[in-house]
């Protein structure tokens, strides 16, 4: 998995969704496009940006409107992008939950100036925080896990899941409670969703996922992080 920084891009112009595309991957970000709300919506919960860029006018829709509901799920920078020089739109833009806005046609190496800026003051503003056990190491703001070996990073759910544990470590945790605190619901009899990502993690932080040190199965109830691990 890599560390880069994952830039997401709302426009209804395929054009302009290539362009700002492939200026990103130039930069050394991931991203990903939608050129429409309702797809877009949808992308920001699977893809989980770190910025987005977005159009104020979709074809069927207002980019104002989706960044209000956006802002139900995410606190990204938004940057705008619009041909619309109005004031008051601009107004609106930055009052509804925006952090930028640029007019169309927009020098895409200053769109990529911006973008830079804004994810190093979101960087900035973030304080380093690192929950340390034996031979485990948590880093909340690069999402990361680091052994004695190897530094990994997690998805979203995995470090959710493995800081959970470690902040309850050398404690036996039900699956029922691993995945209401984690998936934020009932368990609804789906234990083999925690079992894939304990799955995952082991690969990731164990020496031999095959025989587990680290996070261990206690049959019948659940798992156990264990800290005073001495391998």
């Amino acid at each position: 998995m890599t560390n880069a920084q994952k830039i997401m891009i709302v426009d209804d112009d395929p054009h302009i969704c290539e362009i700002v595309q492939l200026y990103c991957e130039k930069e050394g970000f991931d991203s990903a496009y939608s050129r429409s709300g309702a797809e877009a919506m949808r992308l920001l919960v699977s893809f989980e940006p770190d910025l987005i860029l977005l159009d104020v006018m979709l074809t069927r829709e207002s980019g104002i409107d989706w960044c209000k509901d956006a802002r139900r799920l995410t606190d990204v920078p938004i940057v705008f992008l619009s041909g619309r020089k109005e004031d008051e739109v601009k107004s609106r833009a930055l009052t509804c939950g925006g952090d930028d806005y640029m007019i169309k046609p927009f020098s895409p190496g200053v769109l990529m100036a911006k973008v830079k800026t804004h994810l190093r003051r979101v960087s900035a503003g973030r304080k380093e925080q690192l929950l340390e056990l034996p031979g485990l190491t948590l880093d909340y703001c690069a999402q990361s896990a680091t052994t004695e070996s190897k530094t990994v990073f997690l998805s979203k759910k995995e470090f959710s899941l493995l800081s959970y544990m470690a902040q309850n470590a050398n404690h036996v945790i039900s699956v029922d409670r691993l995945f209401q605190i984690i998936w934020g619901m009932e368990s609804l009899e789906d234990a083999r969703t925690v079992a894939v990502h304990i799955s995952h993690l082991r690969k990731k932080i164990e020496s031999d996922p095959t025989d587990p040190k680290r996070i261990v199965t206690v049959r019948g109830i659940g798992y156990m992080l264990v800290a005073d691990n001495g391998n």
